[in-house]
C-alpha cells in the first residue's frame, strides 16, 4: 500500500477555497467586466487567487440565477471559447456578445486577446 501525499499548502494550495460566499465573489467579479469584454474561468480563479479552480467558477458560472444582474455571457473559456453547456445557451450568449460588439464565429469569439478585460486579482 502506497502512503498518500501529506498536504503541502505550498504544492496544493489553500484546502478550502470553495467554501460559503465562493459563489458570491466569483459574481461580483463578474460584475466588473464591461461590456464589450470577455473573461476566462481561469482569468477569475487567479483574481481570486486560487488559479486551480477555474472548473468551480464554472459552478458558479452554472449557479446564477435566471434574471440576475450578473453578464454571464462575458464568461469563456480558455482561448475564447464559449463552454456553455446547451447548443441553445451557446446561441444566446453567441448573441448576447454580439450585442456588445464581439464577433463569435465557430463557437470561439474572434479578436479574444483584444477584447481580454485584465481583471485585477
Amino acid at each position: 500500500m502506497v502512503d498518500a501525499v501529506p498536504w503541502n499548502e505550498r504544492m496544493h494550495g489553500p484546502r478550502r477555497i470553495v467554501g460559503p460566499g465562493f459563489h458570491e465573489r466569483v459574481h461580483a467579479l463578474v460584475r466588473t467586466v464591461p461590456a464589450g469584454a470577455v473573461v476566462t474561468y481561469g482569468d477569475l480563479a487567479r483574481a481570486l487567487g486560487s488559479p486551480n479552480v477555474a472548473r468551480h467558477v464554472g459552478f458558479a458560472m452554472a449557479a446564477v440565477p435566471a434574471g440576475s444582474d450578473v453578464p454571464w455571457w462575458r464568461v469563456v473559456a480558455a482561448g475564447g471559447r464559449i463552454a456553455t453547456a446547451s447548443a441553445s445557451a451557446q446561441k444566446a450568449q453567441a448573441k448576447l456578445l454580439a450585442r456588445e460588439g464581439l464577433a463569435v464565429r465557430n463557437g470561439r469569439v474572434l479578436a479574444f486577446a483584444a477584447r481580454r478585460w485584465p481583471i485585477p486579482g
